[in-house]
């Protein structure tokens, strides 16, 4: 060894190197003694490069924390308008989708997209509610009666359907599924709540003068929330009741009249509802908010996805992670058919509105050259005239507010429609106002609430007639169109739609629940009504007047069809036209009595799901 260690010193050689003389001792210079303040400023310096490294995480975290996560939707159906989706459900465990359309009811297994039928009796259609929790049976509505739905369990494996309840549909499962909350009464303007096999009904809530939409549960199963709707036309009063239902105790969350029906309550505690779209009446949106159980809202309320198409039947998983909802565009299109001379079928039947939009008719002009209609292609209805050998409308008149139902006037020199505001409420006045056919400045012709019809006979009548609603009531008056002034008492109906005759002398009234297919005819003078029957024909629905007032023109409805029809006055049919989609709103003859414009809907409906939304 030519080097030794010196304890806490260092080096020292001891023996020549590379010949080096062994005298020449030469001694390594011993390594210095380290302060303590060397060490206490290395240990300063990692604390802080720890403590930069632990600020930098926390930040990291906090970051990705307060980043908004990105909600994920997927259309999980793609049916066509011919046979829109109409009901769906999502299973308990999220894995499942049951869903119904004009054919049958089907399962589909979501993540791997395969789908199957669910075997069900012959001529048993259904619409689907809900999953029952055991994940093998459907909560199901039948309507096998004209609005005379009945609420049924079926397996989806097959096997016979068992009744829950009669006169009931909107059903929905308790989270422990003991209960079962439903709709009940006079068109869905109650709510119920029943054992799951259908005993111990009792009613919840009541009232005659408004509707109530399908219910949702809290998550204890103590209370139940739906919507409850008041209509007029084209304006509504909605509000969210929470109910303690064993109490039948209702209180209003909040009131809002874009309310749409459909809620969800998930199991977090925050109840899911929906929004018309104030910039778009076609679009609509999802929230969130908070009810305590109070009743009162604990915090702001939070819109979770936007969109075009109106939502419906919201439901969701066990887990609260995923939603599914229907999502509906419709799209109201003019139609125009040349009719035969004997008034008994149609010879030909093209499309005039070549848009998708909701174009709805309601006048020809007295030249029968062009067909007036109201319009929401600008995002507001608005009154537009289109000639029949043109493709393009022209709007007559423009305003902020809503402008719908344009009819001639008796001589035929100006259009009537009503007017109502954008955010208009049940106790909004709407107007009634008249513009030159040609175009012009508007003049108020009158004010009331709940207008929802206006029509005037052709001279040399001079009666003009409009409706406004009253609870489950029509009320409609005579008026004078110059001045806008009522003459003699209004007549009382039961809720209906009815056309004014030529000659101004009679109302043909159709009934907005028919129980068998009759046409009222009420004396516009008198008030005598008498009975014309449609037989084999029990679901009518819009109706008008022939141009000799020899016949009425009706639509009916049955499940997915439709059709329009020519009535005599002594009750012979003739079916002008028959669809399964689009679907016949209704139709008017052209004053010279040669064609049709006819209004026809064409909805397509399918489901959504949505993720990641909390």
């Amino acid at each position: 060894m030519f080097i030794e260690t010196l304890a806490r010193r260092g080096y020292r050689f001891i023996a020549p190197v590379n010949g080096s003389s062994a005298s020449g001792v030469i001694e390594a210079t011993p390594a210095p003694r380290r302060s303590q303040s060397f060490f206490l400023t290395h240990r300063i310096a990692t604390a802080m490069f720890s403590l930069v490294v632990i600020a930098a995480l926390v930040w990291t975290m906090w970051r990705l924390r307060a980043r908004p996560t990105e909600v994920v939707e997927r259309k999980l159906t793609a049916s066509l308008s011919e046979n829109s989706v109409s009901s769906a459900a999502v299973s308990p465990d999220g894995k499942y989708l049951a869903y119904g359309d004009n054919v049958g009811i089907y399962l589909k297994l979501i993540r791997a997209g395969e789908t199957h039928s669910v075997p069900l009796p012959a001529n048993f259609s259904a619409q689907v509610e809900d999953w029952f929790p055991d994940g093998s049976h459907l909560l199901v509505t039948r309507e096998e009666l004209p609005r005379k739905p009945s609420l049924w369990s079926i397996s989806i494996f097959g096997g016979s359907p068992r009744l829950l309840a009669n006169d009931g549909s909107g059903g929905s499962l308790s989270p422990d599924g003991s209960h079962i909350a439903f709709r009940g009464g006079d068109s869905g303007r109650e709510e119920w709540v029943m054992r799951s096999d259908g005993t111990d009904q009792i009613k919840v809530a009541a009232d005659k003068s408004s509707f109530v939409g399908q219910p949702a549960w809290s998550p204890d199963g103590n209370r139940i929330a739906y919507v409850r709707m008041d209509f007029a036309y084209h304006t509504q009063q909605s509000s969210v009741e929470i109910n303690e239902w064993r109490n039948a105790r209702a209180e209003t969350l909040f009131s809002d009249n874009r309310l749409g029906p459909a809620l969800y309550w998930l199991p977090n505690g925050r109840l899911i509802y929906t929004f018309g779209d104030e910039e778009n009446r076609q679009g609509a949106s999802l929230w969130t908010i908070s009810p305590q159980q109070s009743g009162k809202v604990r915090e702001s309320s939070k819109r979770i996805t936007r969109g075009i198409g109106w939502i419906s039947q919201v439901t969701g998983s066990d887990d609260g992670k995923l939603l599914t909802f229907l999502r509906e565009n419709t799209v109201v299109s003019v139609y125009i058919a040349a009719l035969a001379p004997d008034g008994t079928h149609l010879l030909a039947n093209r499309r005039l509105t070549l848009d998708e939009n909701q174009n709805d008719p309601f006048a020809w002009t007295p030249d029968s050259k062009a067909v007036l209609f109201s319009s929401n292609r600008n995002g507001t209805p608005q009154i537009f005239k289109q000639a029949i050998d043109q493709p393009l409308a022209e709007n007559l008149m423009t305003s902020a507010e809503q402008l719908l139902q344009p009819r001639v006037t008796p001589d035929g020199s100006e259009i009537l429609y009503i007017s109502t505001s954008k955010s208009a409420d049940l106790k909004t006045p709407f107007s009634i106002f008249a513009i030159p056919i040609a175009g012009g400045t508007p003049r108020l012709v009158l004010k009331d609430f709940r207008i929802w019809n206006v029509q005037c006979a052709p001279l040399p009548s001079m009666i003009c007639l409009y409706s406004i609603t009253k609870g489950d009531t029509s009320e409609t008056a005579r008026f004078d169109v110059r001045t806008g002034k009522s003459i003699g008492p209004p007549q009382i109906d039961p809720s209906c739609s009815w056309s004014l005759s030529p000659d101004g002398l009679q109302r043909a009234i159709v009934p907005d629940n028919p129980k068998n297919g009759t046409i009222r005819l009420r004396s516009t003078l008198t008030g005598e009504t008498h009975e014309l029957a449609v037989k084999g024909w029990n679901e009518l629905g819009s109706i008008t007047w022939s141009v000799d007032g020899k016949s009425l023109l009706a639509t009916w409805h049955h499940a997915s069809e439709s059709a329009l029809l020519n009535v005599t006055l002594d009750g012979k049919v003739s079916v002008l036209l028959r669809s399964s989609s689009p679907e016949i709103l209704g139709a008017m003859q052209s004053p010279d009595g040669r064609s049709l414009v006819i209004a026809e809907s064409s909805t397509t409906s399918n489901v959504w799901q949505i993720e990641n939304f909390r």
